[in-house]
Formats: C-alpha cells, sequence, structure tokens
C-alpha cells in the first residue's frame, strides 16, 4: 500500500508498505479521507518527538476493509470515523479529570501508525460508525474536539468578551464553535487581512490587522474600547510568542489567558509577572481533545450545528502530502485534505 513516512525529521516519502494485518480487537479501514494538521508538520520538523519510522495523519475516515479475530463480520463495508487517541483512564492524569495528558496515551500518526495511507490499523474501540453524517464533516472530528476542549478550560461560555489571537484554520474554527456555544462577542486579530475577512464572514463580531512583530498599542486601545469592561477570556491559536506576550496587555481584570496554538521548542516569552498580578490574570493551557469533548464535537457535527467544510482550501492526492508537510505554505490557504483513493463515498 502507499503510506507517507517520516524517517527521520525532516524525511518523508512516499513508500510502499505490506497491507497491515488486523490482531485481535482490531480493524482495518481503506482511508477516504484525512486531514493534514499543524502538528503533523511540528512532528515532521521534529517539534513533536515520535518513533520512527511512522506512517503520519490522525484525521481521518475511512471504510473498514478486514476485521480482526474476536470482531463481528457486520463491521465490514461500514464507513467510520476515527477517535486517534486513546486513554488509559487508570493512570495518575486520567484519575485527576486530566485524560489529554495520559502518562500511557496513544495515538494514530504519533505513537502508532496513521492515516496517510491507503490503508490503517485502528482498535474497534475507536470507531464512530457513520450513520448519516458525512465523510466530509467527520473528518473534522478531531480538531473540533480540541477546539471545544480550549473552551472547556477557559470558561469562554460564561465570558461575555473573547479575542482570538490568530485566524488560521483552527482560529476560524474556534469562531465557529464560539458563536455556536456561546453567547459571546468574540473578536479577532491576525497578521492577514484575508483571513480577517474570513473570519468575520464565519461570525466574528470585530478584527483587527496586527503586524507580526513590534508595539501595537492603537490596536489594544482600539480592544478596550470594543470590550468595554475589558478582555475577559484570550485565546491564543496561533502558537507566536508576540501574541501570547500581547494576551497579557489586551486582558482585562480577571482575564483567563489559554494557550492553545503550538510555539516552536525554542519559543521564549518575556511577561511581567507584575502585569500578571495587577489584574489576576488566570494563564493557562490546553492540549489535544479528551473523550468528552470527542462527544461533543461528534454531537454538533451530527446536528449540522458546525459546516467547517466551509474552511477546505484543496483536496489532494496522497502523493501531493511530503511536499506539503515540507513547505508548509499551502497549509495557509485553509484546510488541506487528502484522499488516498477512490473509495465510492
Amino acid at each position: 500500500m502507499q503510506s507517507v513516512v517520516l524517517t527521520a525529521p525532516g524525511s518523508i516519502s512516499i513508500s510502499d508498505l505490506p497491507l497491515p494485518e488486523p490482531g485481535e480487537g482490531e480493524i482495518r479501514l481503506r482511508v477516504a479521507l484525512a486531514g493534514i494538521c499543524s502538528t503533523d508538520r511540528h512532528i515532521y520538523r521534529g517539534d513533536f518527538s515520535v518513533p520512527l519510522p511512522r506512517i503520519l495523519g490522525h484525521e481521518l475516515v475511512g471504510r473498514v476493509d478486514a476485521v480482526g479475530a474476536g470482531l463481528p463480520e457486520t463491521w465490514l463495508g461500514q464507513m467510520c470515523a476515527v477517535q486517534p487517541a486513546r486513554f488509559c483512564g487508570e493512570c495518575t492524569n486520567c484519575r485527576r479529570g486530566y485524560p489529554e495528558l495520559c502518562l500511557h496515551f496513544s495515538c494514530l500518526g504519533n505513537t502508532q501508525d496513521g492515516g496517510f495511507a491507503e490503508y490503517v490499523l485502528v482498535r474497534v474501540d475507536q470507531l464512530v460508525p457513520l450513520e448519516g453524517l458525512s465523510p466530509e464533516a467527520a473528518v473534522w472530528l478531531e480538531p473540533l474536539a480540541c477546539v471545544l476542549h480550549a473552551l472547556e478550560s477557559s470558561a469562554s461560555a460564561v465570558s461575555s468578551t473573547v479575542l482570538v489571537l490568530g485566524a488560521g484554520t483552527l482560529g476560524k474554527l474556534m469562531v465557529m464553535a464560539l458563536r455556536e456555544t456561546s453567547q459571546a462577542r468574540v473578536a479577532i486579530v491576525d497578521p492577514n487581512p484575508n483571513k480577517i475577512q474570513e473570519a468575520l464572514d464565519l461570525g466574528a463580531h470585530i478584527g483587527w490587522v496586527v503586524p507580526r512583530s513590534g508595539p501595537v498599542p492603537e490596536i489594544g486601545e482600539q480592544i478596550q474600547h470594543w470590550a468595554l469592561d475589558g478582555v475577559q477570556t484570550v485565546i491564543d491559536t496561533s502558537g507566536s510568542a508576540v501574541a501570547i506576550e500581547r494576551a497579557i496587555d489586551w486582558s482585562g481584570a480577571g482575564a483567563k489567558v489559554v494557550l492553545f496554538g503550538v510555539p516552536a521548542p525554542d519559543a521564549r516569552i518575556s511577561l511581567s509577572p507584575r502585569a500578571i498580578l495587577d489584574k489576576e490574570i488566570q494563564l493557562g493551557a490546553v492540549a489535544g481533545m479528551t473523550p468528552a469533548t470527542f462527544k461533543q464535537a461528534e454531537s454538533l457535527l451530527r446536528a449540522g450545528r458546525i459546516n467547517p467544510g466551509r474552511l477546505v482550501a484543496e483536496v489532494v492526492e496522497l502523493v501531493e502530502v511530503p511536499q506539503i508537510l515540507a513547505e508548509g505554505s499551502r497549509m495557509n490557504n485553509g484546510k488541506v485534505l487528502v484522499r488516498p483513493g477512490e473509495l465510492g463515498l
């Protein structure tokens, strides 16, 4: 089968691998759609360490092609999405309510081979039968679950004002989720005016174009004027050190600042502890999804309350994935989906 294999940071190619055989409790999916995530590019660059060689890709939908021992053949032919991450439920972090930080965490495209291939092995308890949910919507389950985890952690549902830093794919998905799950007024900032306009079209109430570096006191003043009582929640989706520093400056009294974007490993920020203390700012972070937010994402997508398809930039062939991950520029235009082969969706 054709597969996208990472052999070392910065070294990725198409390989022809043997067809995997499902073991006990496993099924084999013929991949129909897979999403390219910024996490895949971080892994490609070596920002995250994974066992190598590794087939990347953790956002996927496919049709059950074979079942392992102990599983009924009624699964055969079913179109399913996948919950890519698995949590043990028993470690210290799981018991404390932080399954996303599970000490025995496993995930497709990370600790095991993922969906940038014609076929992939998945545990049966990771399957989500589509049952009326389109493949084009189901491929968004995991990224939406991550966004919802950020909103859950930020308590933004009770905030009157939320400022989203970064209008990339996840920033715009954040706007869509906020408009659907909260009554908050939503603002967004980004260096790209086109992305700001797209976020406004998706439901943001106001937006500002900001430079990637340097002081922007006039923008801060406009944000404070808009927020009236001060911005209550700031969520950074960019991973930019500059954006995180600005988040502290732009926050109102008692605000919660949530780091959601992934910074470079060597990124550093310069913050004033006094500024954090004087405004009683709560500075936190979120990583990944939880089983609960995955279920919430499924409910929202099944009900048609969020339509992430508007964020798709292009659908590509499997052979294009190595170049897309290496260059990165095509991911700036929106979500890139991969169709490994004709499956009759």
